[in-house]
């Protein structure tokens, strides 16, 4: 049987973050946690990330006309930390402008600390993957408000080295194959299907089965022969510079995915909801598609039949 095991999270990537961070600190005394808090345990961070409170020092409220941000709390791979938190804070700061407040970026160390902030009225939005929102909305009071969608529309994709001999599936006998678990609807679940559509046992087909804490890794493990085929979504990987997709080569692809969600707390109405939701579509017209992270941006207005049906095929074994 094919071994599962989750590689070491360590990656060139989050190394070279963490010293461009430190050299920032030190060159001009800014420290980024101006812009954000990060509130879940700092206890395991590198030393450079020592000074993050293990607590928002803002005081939140339930009441949120009189707080002066509007609280968006995501979960980050550290990896992407960074990078994220530049480029979203200044289209958020867009976004919220004409409410007369500020935005906040608030990072959970999990979903479900996510969802509970927003039930508790310490954060004003969330964002979630699709199937973490099916799962929580079973334990929370949260409803979606805007759903994320891409063009050309998100799918699973198999991914090769471009000098891989394998054209298919059924070439991958005794692969080392890497899923993204942390987006477990694309990253893990419909390659699951695809696979099992092609009458492939994925436990006994395999040399080994991988998991990576986000799609950066998983690509960089790739490109370090650490796996011999990978798992992204095709936004991901649309997203990529041409001479890392010249290195690659899809050999399978899965039927259209959602996107994923923003979430708020169902029972209380935000004053600013209506606002937020409204100047996001607009935003996401009008953004650069060829911008990192766009994904984020792209948005409409949720499909409740689809999540109903996801909500059976996926979760209805679970």
């Amino acid at each position: 049987m094919g071994d599962r095991k989750t590689p070491d999270k360590t990656s060139i990537f989050v190394g070279v973050t963490f010293l461009l961070i430190a050299g920032i600190v030190l060159a001009s005394g800014i420290l980024w946690k101006s812009f954000v808090e990060y509130t879940g345990s700092s206890a395991d961070l590198p030393e450079v990330f020592a000074s993050i409170a293990a607590q928002a020092p803002y005081a939140t409220t339930n009441d949120a006309a009189s707080r002066r941000e509007i609280i968006f709390t995501f979960t980050l791979p550290r990896g992407d930390l960074v990078q994220f938190i530049d480029l979203m804070q200044p289209n958020l700061d867009r976004i919220v402008e004409k409410t007369g407040k500020t935005a906040k970026i608030d990072v959970s160390m999990n979903e479900q600390e996510l969802a509970n902030k927003l039930s508790r009225g310490q954060a004003d939005f969330g964002s979630l993957n699709i199937m973490n929102f099916l799962n929580l909305r079973r334990k929370y009071p949260i409803k979606a408000v805007l759903e994320r969608f891409f063009d050309p529309p998100k799918k699973s994709l198999f991914i090769v080295k471009s000098t891989d001999a394998a054209r298919n599936l059924e070439d991958m006998r005794g692969y080392r194959l890497a899923y993204q678990i942390s987006d477990k609807l694309p990253g893990y679940l419909v390659p699951l299907k695809e696979l099992k559509k092609r009458g492939i046992e994925h436990g006994e087909f395999f040399k080994q089965e991988l998991f990576t804490e986000n799609y950066s890794d998983s690509l960089l493990g790739l490109q370090n022969d650490q796996y011999d085929c990978i798992v992204l979504t095709s936004n991901f990987f649309g997203e990529q510079p041409e001479e890392v997709k010249k290195k690659c080569r899809v050999i399978h692809e899965s039927h259209v995915l959602p996107g994923g969600v923003y979430v708020v707390n169902s029972q209380a109405r935000n004053p600013y909801e209506q606002t937020v939701v409204g100047n996001f579509i607009k935003f996401g017209a009008q953004v650069d598609k060829s911008e990192p992270f766009v994904g984020m941006y792209t948005t409409r207005q949720p499909d409740e039949s689809l999540f109903d049906m996801l909500d059976k095929e996926y979760l209805s074994d679970l």
